[in-house]
């Protein structure tokens, strides 16, 4: 092998190394991203792809996710070629940006080349749906195109329509497909705390307690355990409208429970205590 290939292949193979490490200890910062992948163009083989993933999913909270991809196809496209993985991590940067159309003809291109798709690609699409306030588009998307691509929902799949319903005020739409979940138990997917909570949330937001205190007994009944975020939800929802002696009763649940309040659970009794006066009872919990 010539020397100077053979220099080139040892350099990629010591970048794909040190992006690895990085990208596990989660110190790929974004300069070094940038420089890194620099450099990846260069010197990338066909197996390079992993690495491109990797960095672009170090700044995948930024668009420059897009223009990073479109560098690699564009200079790159004869030594690596983008995979599921890629696409992916494109659709849901495009998602994050509002791009819905975008996301969509990306989902084409994968379905296109025959790759099989998952509930981590159509998920990020039903992210992106509801946070459009597009939550019925997301339902269709759930219950008919998933079956027909031969992916099942999964529970994150349906935490995010409940999140959507909710957001959207839409709260017997929320109770329906939360029923839906719990009542089929041929399904893989049966409710976990996240999605009891995300509903206790909404409802608790949209002040209807009676349905949240129902939701809160259901996931009991069904041995699901609150945990901190189920209970803040509550508590919260109580202090808004000062039903002070429901927030005691839901200290008192969650101590034996044996959990213990957290910074947003003191955050929010203080706030409430201090704009009602009640500056000796804060000092207490301070």
């Amino acid at each position: 092998m010539p020397r100077c290939v053979s220099t080139v292949r040892d350099r990629c193979l010591e970048l794909e190394r040190i992006i690895a490490a990085r990208a596990r200890s989660g110190s790929l910062g974004l300069d070094d991203a940038l420089k890194l992948f620099d450099e990846l163009l260069i010197h990338a083989r066909p197996a390079s792809v992993v690495a491109f993933n990797q960095i672009l999913n170090a700044v995948s909270q930024s668009e420059l996710v897009v223009s990073l991809f479109n560098r690699m196809v564009r200079e790159c496209s004869i030594k690596v070629a983008p995979n599921t993985c890629t696409y992916s991590i494109l659709i849901g940067c495009l998602c994050r940006m509002g791009r819905l159309k975008h996301s969509f003809a990306t989902f084409g291109l994968i379905l296109k080349t025959g790759w099989r798709v998952n509930d981590i690609v159509i998920n990020q699409l039903l992210k992106g749906l509801c946070d459009g306030k597009r939550v019925g588009e997301a339902m269709d998307v759930l219950l008919q195109r998933m079956p027909e691509l031969g992916c099942t929902p999964d529970t994150v799949s349906y935490s995010i329509l409940l999140k959507g319903f909710c957001n959207e005020n839409r709260a017997e739409e929320a109770l329906e497909l939360l029923r839906m979940m719990a009542n089929d138990h041929g399904r893989s997917c049966p409710p976990n705390v996240v999605t009891y909570t995300t509903v206790i949330d909404g409802l608790c937001k949209a002040q209807l307690f009676d349905r949240a205190e129902g939701v809160f007994q259901q996931m009991i009944d069904n041995g699901v355990k609150p945990n901190n975020d189920t209970y803040n939800c509550l508590i919260h929802g109580y202090l808004s409208i000062g039903k002070w002696k429901e927030v005691v009763q839901m200290l008192e649940k969650m101590s034996a429970r044996g959990l213990k309040p957290d910074c947003y659970t003191y955050g929010s009794l203080l706030n409430y205590l201090c704009k009602n006066g009640r500056c000796r009872e804060a000092r207490f919990f301070f």
